[in-house]
């Protein structure tokens, strides 16, 4: 008998974060308990864990109420984990969070409902909250107006892999995340940006809609960890601006020209990037530069569009 079709895979990647996985995985039990009229799987990728993330999900997925394939991916690096769980996942909508995140109890009714008229394409991420009080006001999307990417628009942080979802089929049209970006590997972050730019280059539709949530527990209280975050950010989005650059259906150059723009306009006295995290947008290009130095340096693609 052939395997029964799967309605959303949701597709978890982690490394190393056993302490940290119980509340993620009880938030999707609880999830999936409010849509048991859906067909759902979790793809769980363990990527190189030498704790016991992998055992502490087997316990737990023996009495989830959603079907559970773990996976062991042994290479390092948040794009190529996902890849992995892109291949092996058999939902019609595939849908993307973090290991320190904590789905809302709709979210697998919520994403079936947005998911359910389409007669075109389209790409969604939703949004992200602050999960724990005491940390920084980074890394979230708390936006509650709906929005559609545009060329006007950047990529980056328009909607973030933490809270994104698109059919399946766009893997046939857009291809696998490309290995050299994101957390793990050699430009640090952006694997989500550049998933985004592309499937927005190839005529698919993205939409930002806040119905969707998750809670992000990240951790990060001192400014110091935010400034290396940022740096990372940057450094990842120059990699961007390089592998870009030259292609005529991209933006990318036009948000290179917004940095610039903004750094040289807090050099006359105009406002930071942020006052408050200590954050500057000289800062920022500056690590811009060195990750376009990077890319040009750097390996090869092995998944593009």
């Amino acid at each position: 008998m052939p395997p029964r079709p799967v309605d959303i895979s949701l597709i978890i990647s982690s490394r190393n974060r056993a302490y940290g996985l119980k509340n993620c995985l009880d938030a999707v039990s609880v999830a999936a308990s409010h849509a048991a009229y859906l067909r759902l799987e979790l793809v769980f990728v363990d990527n190189g864990s030498t704790d016991e993330t992998s055992e502490i999900v087997s316990t737990w997925a023996l009495t989830a109420p959603i079907q559970t394939n773990l996976i062991f991916e042994g290479r390092p690096g948040l794009a190529v984990a996902r890849n992995t769980g892109m291949t092996a996942a058999r939902g019609r909508v595939l849908a993307f969070t973090d290991d320190d995140c904590e789905v809302f109890p709709d979210y697998f009714a919520t994403l079936a409902a947005l998911f359910a008229s389409d007669t075109e394409m389209v790409m969604r991420g939703g949004r992200i909250e602050l999960g724990d009080a005491r940390d920084l006001p980074v890394t979230i999307k708390p936006e509650l107006e709906p929005a559609v990417l545009t060329s006007e628009l950047h990529a980056g942080g328009f909607i973030h892999g933490a809270n994104m979802a698109f059919p399946h089929g766009l893997i046939d049209k857009v291809g696998l995340f490309d290995t050299r970006f994101g957390a793990g590997a050699t430009f640090r972050s952006g694997e989500d940006t550049d998933y985004v730019h592309r499937t927005f280059n190839a005529g698919v539709r993205v939409e930002y809609l806040p119905e969707f949530a998750v809670k992000h527990f990240h951790g990060r209280r001192e400014i110091a960890d935010v400034k290396k975050l940022q740096s990372g950010y940057a450094f990842g989005n120059g990699a961007l601006y390089a592998k870009y650059l030259f292609d005529r259906r991209s933006n990318m150059r036009g948000m290179l020209r917004w940095d610039i723009r903004q750094a040289i306009m807090e050099a006359m006295g105009r406002r930071k990037l942020s006052d408050d995290l200590g954050l500057t947008y000289r800062s920022q290009l500056r690590d811009n530069l060195v990750g376009m130095l990077a890319y040009w340096r750097g390996p090869k693609a092995e998944h593009t569009a």
